[in-house]
């Protein structure tokens, strides 16, 4: 049985910083665009907790993204998921 901890999903764009650790030329500043899907861990004002995979109340590959970095966001439902049309395999 799977624990309702983590009952929310999160689809997300956003811009991330980019670092080099070269020395080179700078052409341009620059940062790259992101998209993002997750079970929503945690959240405040400021920044948003995404993980790929949750068990009882612990979590894992959990990104930790700023809002103010956030372009886009999608929220639903794991009940949306669970509930949609099974597909054997």
């Amino acid at each position: 049985m799977i624990h309702d901890v983590f009952n929310e999903l999160i689809y997300v764009e956003w811009f991330d910083a980019v670092a080099e650790c070269e020395w080179s030329e700078v052409k341009k500043a620059e940062a790259h665009p992101c998209r993002s899907m997750g079970f929503i861990v945690a959240e405040t004002d400021d920044v948003i907790c995404i993980a790929s995979t949750v068990s009882f109340k612990e979590s894992n590959a959990k990104i930790h993204i700023p809002k103010g970095w956030i372009t886009k966001t999608i929220r639903f439902g794991v009940s949306r998921i669970t509930r949609a049309r099974r597909v054997s395999t």
